[in-house]
């Protein structure tokens, strides 16, 4: 699809991504909607795009409509009347992990998901080559509409239903939001003792490195794994002061013991 346009609805870290590799991949003409002028603006004005705030204003002619914003606003835009007559069965997806597809059949006869597996932040540019995208349609046709542009993109695209993507969501918040809390644990235990936290880089480096080359359960190490009560102990007295913390490295560590 040459000369695609595409409104993307919200201006985020997702949706601050995807403009980008949009504009830079595709080449696409690129509009942002959001109901705050002010973040609309700046995402515009960094990336050379139009914007929109009033929802009146939003583009009509667009062959695609990518909704990115929290899962709550979700559900209000597609009670949107003014939204369904600009989109006017025009296809339209959500970037979410936990939200079926079929919310968006208030909106249009022609939707689905763009979901890409990846922690974005505004500040930092992803390299897209390598990130699944997570795609589902309601039909072949449109299927095969996001699937040509995702391959523009990425590598790694992959068919997946809305039970499934939720289940992939679940996952990751174990495997990334948990993970980077216990390292927020970790630095703030290490600051008490005035230890910068650089000193576990090369330990979460070589972690990371193997368990892309084996299963994380095969390669699970520490005092939980070798069942050392001795140190569990000394490490439970070294909490004494940090109850929740105490309760959240037992948790842990009688999971780890029990798989």
């Amino acid at each position: 699809m040459s000369n695609i346009r595409i409104v993307i609805i919200g201006a985020g870290n997702v949706a601050t991504n995807l403009a980008k590799v949009f504009k830079s991949k595709l080449s696409a003409d690129v509009h942002i909607h959001n109901r705050t002028e002010n973040s609309a603006k700046q995402l515009a004005d960094k990336l050379q795009m139009t914007y929109s705030f009033d929802i009146n204003e939003l583009p009509v002619e667009a062959d695609l409509y990518v909704i990115s914003v929290s899962d709550d606003a979700i559900s209000e835009l597609c009670q949107d009347t003014v939204l369904k007559n600009k989109i006017n069965n025009k296809l339209v997806v959500h970037t979410a992990g936990s939200i079926n597809s079929e919310i968006l059949n208030e909106l249009s006869a022609n939707y689905g998901v763009f979901y890409p597996l990846q922690t974005f932040s505004k500040i930092k540019t992803v390299d897209f080559s390598n990130i699944p995208l997570c795609l589902e349609a309601n039909s072949g046709f449109n299927y095969n509409t996001l699937s040509k542009l995702a391959f523009q993109i990425s590598e790694d695209v992959r068919k997946i239903s809305s039970e499934q993507r939720k289940h992939i969501h679940l996952a990751a918040v174990f495997a990334n939001n948990f993970s980077n809390h216990m390292f927020s644990i970790a630095e703030n235990l290490l600051k008490e003792q005035d230890i910068d936290f650089d000193i576990l880089i090369p330990l979460i480096n070589e972690t990371v490195d193997k368990i892309q080359k084996k299963n994380p359960n095969k390669v699970q190490t520490g005092p939980a794994a070798r069942n050392d009560e001795e140190v569990l102990n000394k490490h439970s007295e070294l909490l004494k002061d940090h109850p929740d913390l105490k309760k959240i490295y037992s948790l842990v560590s009688e999971n780890i013991k029990n798989n």
